[in-house]
């Protein structure tokens, strides 16, 4: 017999088109995925997808399952939440992957309201800037930065922000401020490992891919921002990460607009099958509300 997440699977492929997909966003092995529609069909004793070597493409039969599949896992979803309700304080446990600046400057100041709300609920905070597969590493919800892929995933946008290249007065005092690709691309900077190429265009509009090698690296986004206060290059940060900081003067904008494609929204991201229920829905509401708080304007463009 088959399962929820089978059936949670089942939906995936669908959206996605094909098991390697599939996989990637569930965060399991391609094995794995195609096993649970195998077994599926069996179980149902027909075929839900038509298959080549690029793609899965639904069946009539699948169709009308893939219908009556998303209703059921809504209504088991709603149901969840409507059972949760009727406990006073959340309880339990809930994982949270996010990275480390959203923790520091929007939900750890904000956290104490929501302790003081739900004080028998345990809360776990992976503070990373790598990606993170919620279903691969158990967690429950997450907060990224950036345009998101489409996926299984439910995301519910916190916060807009954009990406900028910033440095400190000293630095600039010390260095000189670039006023062409090229200059921007000599200085020395300080970067994430995965920093060394950006997407910029000069002041006429052209793009390119620049690649930067006077570098320091750093393992996570505080520490960026530390060099960058420190004078020791420049960085690409997300606006908000550094809101305080431009505002103070502490940093300054370099070369507005340089960069290519900046847009890096804030998103609240769950799995579909709302494994967490209420716990979930608690949390986001009070991240809103901390993002309403820390991010000001930025929040109040933001499109609910």
């Amino acid at each position: 017999m088959y399962s929820v997440p089978d059936l949670q699977t089942f939906v995936t492929v669908a959206k996605c088109g094909g098991i390697t997909s599939a996989a990637v966003e569930q965060g399991l092995s391609a094995a794995t995925v195609s096993h649970r529609i195998v077994k599926l069909e069996s179980a149902l004793n027909v075929t839900l997808f038509h298959r080549n070597s690029r793609n899965f493409r639904l069946t009539d039969e699948g169709q009308v399952f893939l219908e009556r599949v998303e209703a059921i896992l809504e209504d088991l979803q709603q149901a969840e939440i409507e059972v949760g309700s009727r406990t006073p304080h959340l309880r339990g446990h809930l994982r949270v992957t996010l990275s480390p600046w959203i923790l520091s400057r929007f939900v750890l100041p904000q956290l104490a309201v929501f302790r003081k709300q739900h004080p028998d609920l345990t809360l776990e905070f992976l503070a990373v800037d790598r990606f993170v597969s919620l279903v691969e590493e158990g967690q429950d919800c997450a907060i990224r930065v950036g345009k998101l892929s489409d996926s299984a995933l439910i995301a519910r946008k916190l916060s807009d922000n954009d990406r900028i290249v910033c440095a400190s007065p000293g630095f600039l005092a010390d260095h000189g401020e670039p006023t062409s690709i090229e200059e921007l691309r000599d200085k020395p900077w300080v970067c994430l490992p995965w920093q060394t190429q950006h997407d910029v265009k000069d002041i006429r509009g052209r793009k390119r891919r620049m690649s930067v090698s006077r570098s320091i690296f750093v393992s996570n986004s505080d520490m960026l921002t530390s060099g960058a206060l420190e004078g020791l290059g420049l960085a690409v940060k997300s606006r908000l990460a550094v809101k305080e900081e431009l505002e103070s003067g502490r940093l300054v904008e370099v070369m507005p607009g340089c960069l290519d494609a900046p847009d890096a929204p804030i998103s609240f991201v769950y799995a579909a099958e709302g494994r967490a229920g209420r716990k979930i829905k608690s949390f986001y509401e009070f991240t809103k509300e901390a993002f309403r708080l820390g991010a000001g304007d930025f929040c109040a463009r933001t499109n609910e």
